[in-house]
């Protein structure tokens, strides 16, 4: 029987912030990290529940708003040591289905404060350990509507939402050119179709609806964890040349 063949990853910096941390993506992506031995601080708008496959040493369950300019006390009310973050994945984000038309000053104003304002306060706030740290990196969550037209599972797109990501995405080449000179690396992962329980309000994730199959070549929705592990990827030391791209993980949409 030949021997099972593995790569791992390694991560020489500190502690980790996820947001959007209670469910989905942040959740998994805070799971992978805590995998590897990172101390991860798990923020939310609400106190993510502990993770029971792991111990307080390598979790710190934190409510906060991305949106409040004081996050540094925040988080260290919370018992975080600020000066031992070096990595940072900003996930939380929130989509009203509204429709093209109507969209109202307050739901533009909500989308663009935590999708992509609330980045930016996680990395202002953050830039000074990121800078101090041996292995600063920065991953954002984006989505493949930053740069495409999705009006697949709704009749007619949402533009607060794939304006916030596209923002985000320009966000991080603007970081990644900011904050270059000291070391520290900001990519972006754009998901496609993922079963989170966000896209389970549009029906059951197990299966491809009819209208979506024929332009997803992998078949199926992406798991939590397989965006996880590309963050981890871009995160570790061997991605230390990579800085200011973005990663693409959407089972091939892009080529229908």
């Amino acid at each position: 029987m030949t021997a099972g063949r593995s790569f791992a990853l390694s991560f020489s910096g500190g502690d980790a912030v996820v947001t959007g941390a209670a469910s989905g993506i942040g959740a998994a992506t805070a799971a992978t990290l805590m995998s590897a031995g990172i101390r991860t601080i798990r923020l939310d708008i609400r106190q993510p529940d502990p993770d029971p496959n792991y111990g307080p040493e390598l979790q710190v369950c934190c409510a906060a708003d991305v949106r409040d300019t004081n996050l540094v006390a925040v988080l260290q009310a919370h018992g975080a040591n600020v000066g031992t973050i070096s990595y940072l994945v900003n996930c939380a984000g929130i989509i009203d289905n509204t429709g093209f038309a109507g969209v109202s000053r307050e739901q533009w104003a909500r989308c663009l404060e935590i999708n992509l304002i609330g980045a930016y306060n996680l990395i202002d706030a953050l830039t000074p350990s990121l800078r101090a740290a041996k292995a600063g990196a920065i991953v954002n969550i984006t989505s493949i509507e930053a740069h495409r037209v999705i009006a697949l599972s709704d009749p007619d797109p949402t533009p607060q939402y794939a304006a916030s990501k596209a923002g985000l995405r320009m966000l991080t080449q603007t970081s990644a050119r900011a904050l270059a000179a000291d070391g520290v690396r900001v990519n972006s992962i754009s998901p496609g179709f993922v079963a989170t329980p966000m896209a389970a309000t549009h029906g059951d994730t197990n299966s491809l609806p009819p209208t979506l199959a024929p332009r997803v070549p992998a078949g199926r929705f992406a798991r939590p964890d397989e965006i996880a592990s590309a963050a981890a990827f871009l995160l570790s030391d061997q991605a230390a040349y990579i800085t200011g791209s973005d990663l693409r993980v959407d089972g091939g949409f892009e080529l229908t």
